[in-house]
């Protein structure tokens, strides 16, 4: 129960930091304001989620969990942010088909990653 409850947190934190920085860095600095959110924001989730464990990713087990995060979060975002409706769900699908296409070419990445480096990412020593 408490890996479910650590999954739902920090895929809810993703998703948040997400929607709360990113337009407000994109609205104050432009495309190099996106750039910059995208490293930082996605990188420190990454982090969190990922290398500390907040998020069970059980062994060999693939399962895209910031990307649904980040995809559940526009929802969320749009239909609040324009009043609920048929419309704002429509507004919030570009982003969603981003936020998948994304998922599936850092699911490719990762995938060449381990086809070719099979030692990445694991912890030295132990």
């Amino acid at each position: 129960m408490s890996r479910r409850l650590g999954t739902l947190t920090g895929a809810a934190i993703c998703g948040a930091v997400v929607f709360s920085v990113w337009p407000e860095m994109w609205k104050s600095y432009g495309i190099f304001g996106g750039w910059m959110t995208a490293a930082v924001v996605i990188s420190i989730c990454w982090y969190m989620n990922h290398w500390l464990g907040v998020i069970d990713n059980p062994e060999g087990k693939l399962w895209v969990d910031q990307g649904w995060a980040v995809g559940a979060a526009g929802i969320a975002w749009a239909m609040v942010r324009w009043q609920g409706g048929i419309d704002a769900f429509a507004a919030c699908l570009p982003t969603l088909g981003c936020c998948l296409i994304g998922g599936a070419l850092g699911g490719v990445f990762a995938y060449q990653v381990k086809k070719h480096l099979p030692g990445a990412g694991k912890p030295k020593g132990g």
